[in-house]
């Protein structure tokens, strides 16, 4: 009996937009598409930069876009190409999406005849992912460590499918509640690492179980549930689920059966969901003609069955020749500057680091090993799955979280 947790199935949300000093945007709702402006910036010698999302007002992202599809008005008048060069930047260098795929591979499903199913799945999901995320994919069975298939400079989902494929779980009693908690320990260390203005990360995790061997407390879990500021997602399918636990992990959507007949639905349910928040981003860059004052520029998005428009308040005073639509924006240049400042600190530690004598490196504890915890493995829940009411609170995760609704549910009977 599959059961989908909506708590948080509405689009990404974009948020009210961000503006730079003396510059000031309006969402407009002419047309058949929703323009909104998620960052903006205007830099000299005379660039304008906007990093927008563009949808139709069902929510649904329209992707696609050249820039022929993007007219650009200055104070009511078009201006051409020749007067105001524009292109489309990389939309990755201002907003990045961090997503990790975590499955366990110590319950029954390695030996049934699903397994290829899984497989499958799970090579669907990483390629409906892969344009527009950053992916990591890793396993897991009862052992301390994970075992990563797909880094998140690989780009060659088949060699990460063989290597699922030739995966041999060593110890069967999942230690679920570690893996997540050394995922969300790498996904934080991959947003730190990220030079991009605007950062989301994601936790996907599938069992057929749920954690087995007890080496990690509940408590311990959720503490680190609470500071991330990941979203985390839970596919449980199998006979052996164990609802209520899964439900503590998955903070903002689940989903859940009892029959292994229902994989494909589990990764299609929150693929899709992670897909369209990702999708619909557009860095729009050009060059204005103006050269002091304030100016009102009108950005119109057309296609040829639909059209949507917004304005944006800028300075242009200082403005002068000499610009280029290449030029990255301030709030992404900013980013890139620091992440070269924390990349040069990050050097010069681990220069200090290897100049220590060998006798003193030899006591410093792998950064992959985790602290054992002596605990008696739990037995294996045979209990019958059967409706689990919602996580009734919502944990604080940083600035960038926002409260979710925990409380929609729909069902499925088998």
């Amino acid at each position: 009996m599959p059961r989908m947790d909506r708590r948080f199935l509405t689009l990404v949300s974009i948020g009210a937009a961000w503006t730079a000093a003396a510059c000031a945007t309006t969402a407009q709702e002419g047309g058949t598409l929703r323009v909104k402006v998620i960052e903006s910036a205007t830099d000299k010698p005379s660039n304008v930069a906007l990093h927008l999302s563009v949808g139709r007002k069902s929510g649904e992202p329209l992707v696609g876009l050249k820039p022929d599809n993007f007219r650009i008005f200055e104070d009511g008048k078009l201006v051409p190409e020749d007067k105001a060069k524009r292109m489309l930047l990389n939309p990755k260098a201002a907003e990045v999406h961090i997503t990790m795929l975590l499955v366990d591979l110590s319950g029954p499903i390695v030996e049934s005849p699903s397994f290829p199913e899984l497989i499958k799945q799970v090579g669907e999901f990483l390629e409906r992912l892969q344009p527009n995320h950053q992916l990591t994919a890793s396993l897991f069975d009862g052992r301390d460590e994970l075992r990563t298939v797909l880094e998140p400079d690989e780009n060659d989902i088949d060699k990460a499918l063989s290597r699922i494929r030739h995966y041999r779980p060593e110890d069967r009693k999942g230690n679920l509640n570690g893996a997540i908690v050394r995922a969300l320990g790498m996904l934080d260390k991959q947003l730190a690492k990220s030079t991009a203005s605007r950062k989301l990360s994601n936790l996907v995790v599938f069992t057929d179980r749920g954690d087995m061997a007890a080496k990690v407390p509940e408590e311990e879990l959720e503490v680190a549930l609470d500071k991330t500021p990941a979203d985390v997602y839970v596919i449980g399918v199998g006979p052996g689920i164990k609802r209520p636990e899964l439900g503590k992990v998955a903070r903002t959507d689940a989903f859940y059966s009892t029959q292994l007949t229902d994989l494909a639905t589990g990764f299609d349910h929150l693929g899709k969901h992670l897909a369209v928040g990702a999708e619909g981003q557009y860095l729009l860059s050009y060059c204005s003609p103006k050269r002091k004052g304030q100016h009102e520029v009108e950005i119109e998005v057309i296609t040829e069955k639909e059209h949507g428009k917004f304005t944006h308040r800028f300075n242009a005073d200082g403005f002068v020749k000499g610009c280029s639509p290449k030029n990255l924006p301030a709030f992404v240049a900013a980013k890139d500057d620091k992440g070269d400042d924390d990349q040069a600190e990050e050097k010069t530690a681990e220069k200090r680091t290897a100049e220590k004598p060998a006798k003193v490196a030899a006591k410093k504890p792998s950064e992959d090993e985790d602290s054992e915890k002596a605990a008696a493995p739990s037995e294996e829940s045979t209990e019958e799955a059967g409706p689990v009411p919602a996580a009734a609170t919502t944990a604080a995760r940083g600035k960038a979280k926002k409260a979710r609704n925990l409380e929609s549910k729909a069902d499925k009977e088998e």
